[in-house]
């Protein structure tokens, strides 16, 4: 029995220990805001953050932060001028654009390659659509060249993982295909098209498609890690991720990106459900993938990741919620630093 006792009373001792150190390292602030400012400077202090921080809670701006420089060799610091590359968070614009073309009736979701591609003669390529694309079902295997943009010609040494619809597999190739589809059923360019599409009706005049690196004012440098001591490099044009990584803007216009997925007059109401309908079992939509919080399917988010840069951005349409993280450091897991933020803006003060 005294054995017994002795264990419980252990137990109750490491208990105590471990509800002492949470309680130590429990969030010292009193609002949303200072909560938040908490985790932010936490996350930067423990070298996991770098870059420009915004949230929004019933559409309202309740927190925004920039940490460390956008230049170090120019000693400019982040502000919220700064602009990021997106790099996979430009896939939700992508499927955008091609819903809004979906809209003006310029092509359709059940639209098949074959219809775009004329040269290309391939029985599994032909049963691939553009829903597939959307929903990175097609399995059609990577492609992209780093060394040129894509060429129809491509097409022709396409390899399948599995028959299109059968599976879910993450493809910036796909994207890129749907990058062209656009032009072709538009008869623009892809830059053109986002510009006049989304980011002038939205007013964002501080987004585009990244080209010459060096020439986009205001641009972020990006670093290899959050010490912001080595510049990275990516080591090819960004043009050739078209349609899946090419685009930069800023947490600003990020904002009216938001409002704009929130109106009939930007995007159709069935667009929109079709948008951030759970169309495949690993919970992606068309451009987003999309969580539950409270039992309740209303979050959608993206991330992105290139050399020098990492991003992240999830909205809550129900609570017309936004959390943006733009970094400019690569290799970020941004993920534990959104969850805590959105289960701050999910509590009560």
């Amino acid at each position: 029995m005294n054995k017994v006792i002795r264990a419980i009373f252990m137990a109750v001792g490491w208990l105590l220990a471990v509800c002492n150190l949470i309680s130590c390292d429990s969030n010292p602030g009193k609002t949303k805001p200072e909560k938040i400012d908490y985790l932010v400077e936490k996350a930067a202090q423990a070298h996991r953050f770098v870059g420009n921080v915004l949230v929004l809670d019933q559409g309202k701006v309740i927190y925004k932060k920039s940490i460390g420089k956008a230049n170090v060799a120019a000693n400019l610091v982040n502000t919220d001028s700064t602009r990021f590359l997106l790099a996979s968070l430009s896939k939700p614009f992508t499927a955008i654009l091609i819903l809004k073309l979906a809209d003006q009736g310029k092509l359709n979701l059940t639209d098949g390659l074959t219809k775009y591609f004329k040269t290309v003669h391939q029985a599994k390529l032909s049963k691939v659509t553009l829903h597939h694309l959307l929903t990175h079902t097609s399995g059609i295997k990577e492609f992209i060249s780093k060394k040129r943009p894509f060429l129809e010609a491509d097409l022709s040494q396409i390899g399948f993982k599995f028959e299109p619809g059968a599976d879910f597999e993450y493809s910036n190739s796909g994207y890129v295909l749907l990058a062209r589809i656009a032009e072709i059923a538009a008869r623009k360019s892809f830059p053109d098209l986002l510009s006049e599409l989304i980011f002038r009706p939205l007013g964002m005049a501080s987004s585009g498609v990244a080209r010459k690196l060096d020439t986009i004012p205001n641009l972020a440098v990006g670093y290899q890690t959050t010490d912001q001591a080595q510049p990275a490099v990516i080591p090819y044009s960004l043009v050739v991720v078209d349609g899946a990584g090419s685009l930069y803007s800023t947490t600003a216009d990020l904002i009216k990106f938001n409002q704009g997925l929130n109106s009939n007059e930007f995007l159709s109401k069935q667009m929109r459900n079709l948008m951030v309908h759970q169309h495949v079992k690993e919970k992606y939509g068309y451009g987003w993938y999309l969580r539950e919080r409270g039992g309740i399917w209303d979050v959608a988010y993206h991330k992105g990741d290139l050399p020098g840069c990492t991003s992240f951005l999830s909205r809550r349409s129900q609570s017309n919620q936004l959390i943006v993280l733009l970094a400019n450091a690569g290799g970020l897991d941004l993920a534990d630093l959104e969850n805590d933020i959105s289960r701050l803006l999910k509590a009560k003060e």
